[in-house]
């Protein structure tokens, strides 16, 4: 798997001038019948051939269009469509399954690994969640969706890293993509003074809103300022490395000017988990020093919420009014509506702990559960204006107990194979780096879930699993081979 000139036998080019012909036909025929779509059969078709023959170059072309990529919200039957990488991912995905049936090829091995074991843990426990959903179609939509992504951009991505240099060319094409979406972005927001008020969907076509915006960005900031410091370890040069610098600021201006509040808390948690980084406190501790703060935060629930209930700072253009409303519960809309989207959660868990209603299906079985003294303002009963607002209370009113420890699982065992890899002396320097980038990465969006869940959009996913994919591979292959 690498970029070389591809090879064909006699036979391979006999079947790619057979293909090559009908393609033509194919779209002189559409066109000639003003029948337009058969026309992009050529585009199919040489997308197909890319895919079997360059497998992975063709994944990191979709890694580079995924930040470039449009949401259409009806394409027909009232199904929206993420242009041109969902169909890019189905391609791969059913490429990936013939292929493993073909040559059962399974590194069971990977599955002693925590990570691993958890993902498939999770996956296996959603499907059967599928099966006993409220809304069983709803479910299985949203589980295939899952499915083609961890598949796609972790467990190909895993056998793609075996070569580690493509470990960088995957992080640098989605750094160049990241960059364009936000140049862009920047460039029109500058034009209306940087409003507040425009900084909610000046991000479109590209993204729906700054939440999901604001979250994708922050996953390459600790990648982008890594290679602008360490570069040289990749072999970058001094103008490419000048050029992530470059990158890094636009993309912490990008994510000051989306106006997320979520998204600042997370680059913070970020640098405060980098400070505990280089103190190499253990993985233990840290879950030890979590549950200690659960626990006290518990007992003293009583105090927080009365010191909480005392900030009346509403949302506000200027940035530092803007940060302060974080923690306003008493007169926020925003704050009152996630609490109210949490409570249902909560009560939605408590009528289904086990199974939950089904993946996929919070948004439509969350209305009768609201209860009238959480409703506030922006409140509704018809599903829209976001879903749970956090990953973790999805989890739980979905797929129950077990679906959500499985899922705090993934995060966690991610976060724990992030600094086995970082603690471990015996790897090299470039490796512990990059484990920390991309663990960091990790970080901004499990604090940034908390209050918002997108594992489900393309534009997360991507990072989410293909982060993951990396630290695995750095874990468990030892040699770097040559491109």
């Amino acid at each position: 798997m690498d970029f070389s000139p591809i090879i064909l036998s006699g036979r391979d080019e006999k079947v790619v001038y057979a293909f090559g012909f009908l393609a033509i036909i194919t779209g002189l025929v559409g066109i000639y019948l003003e029948f337009y779509y058969i026309a992009l059969v050529p585009l199919g078709l040489g997308l197909i051939f890319l895919c079997y023959y360059k497998p992975a170059f063709y994944v990191l072309l979709v890694c580079f269009a995924v930040p470039l990529s449009i949401f259409i919200n009806d394409v027909g039957g009232g199904l929206g469509l993420s242009l041109p990488t969902e169909p890019l991912i189905w391609i791969l995905f059913l490429f990936i399954v013939i292929q493993t049936a073909i040559d059962g090829k399974v590194d069971i091995r990977l599955i002693r690994m925590p990570l691993m074991a958890f993902v498939c843990i999770n996956l296996f426990w959603m499907f059967i969640c599928t099966w006993t959903s409220s809304m069983p179609f709803t479910s299985f939509k949203y589980f295939l969706a899952r499915l083609w992504f961890v598949s796609v951009f972790f467990f190909f991505m895993i056998r793609i890293f075996r070569d580690q240099n493509f470990i960088r060319r995957f992080l640098s094409y989605m750094l160049y993509g990241t960059f364009l979406v936000v140049g862009i972005t920047l460039y029109k927001h500058a034009g209306e003074g940087f409003a507040r008020g425009y900084g909610y969907a000046i991000m479109q076509p590209f993204f729906e809103d700054h939440t999901i915006y604001s979250a994708y960005i922050s996953f390459f900031v600790p990648v982008a300022v890594m290679f602008a410091l360490r570069g040289n370890w990749f072999k970058f040069s001094l103008v490419h490395r000048f050029l992530f610098f470059v990158i890094a600021c636009v993309l912490i201006v990008g994510i000051v000017f989306s106006f997320t509040r979520a998204s600042w808390i997370s680059l913070i948690a970020a640098l405060v988990f980098y400070g505990i980084i280089k103190l190499k406190v253990r993985f233990r501790t840290m879950m030890i020093c979590i549950g200690l703060v659960a626990v006290i935060g518990f007992i003293k629930q009583d105090q927080i919420l009365y010191s909480l209930e005392r900030n009346k700072q509403g949302s506000a253009d200027d940035l530092e009014s803007h940060a302060q409303s974080v923690s306003n519960i008493t007169t926020d809309p925003s704050n009152l509506e996630r609490l109210n989207r949490w409570h249902c959660a909560i009560l939605m868990f408590r009528e289904r702990p086990v199974f939950g209603f089904g993946p996929g299906t919070y948004t439509f079985q969350y209305a009768p559960f609201q209860r009238p003294e959480d409703l506030t303002l922006i409140s509704t009963n018809s599903g829209d204006l976001g879903n749970t607002h956090s990953e973790y209370f999805n989890a739980l009113s979905e797929t129950g107990l077990i679906g959500f420890l499985s899922w705090v699982g993934v995060f966690l065992a991610s976060v724990a194979t992030g600094l086995q890899i970082i603690y471990d002396p015996g790897k090299q320097p470039w490796k512990r780096s990059l484990a920390t980038a991309v663990t960091l990465g990790l970080i901004t969006y499990y604090v940034h879930a908390f209050l918002n869940n997108f594992s489900d959009f393309d534009k997360i996913a991507v990072p989410l699993w293909g982060f993951m994919a990396v630290l695995i591979a750095l874990k468990y292959y030892d040699k770097q081979v040559s491109s």
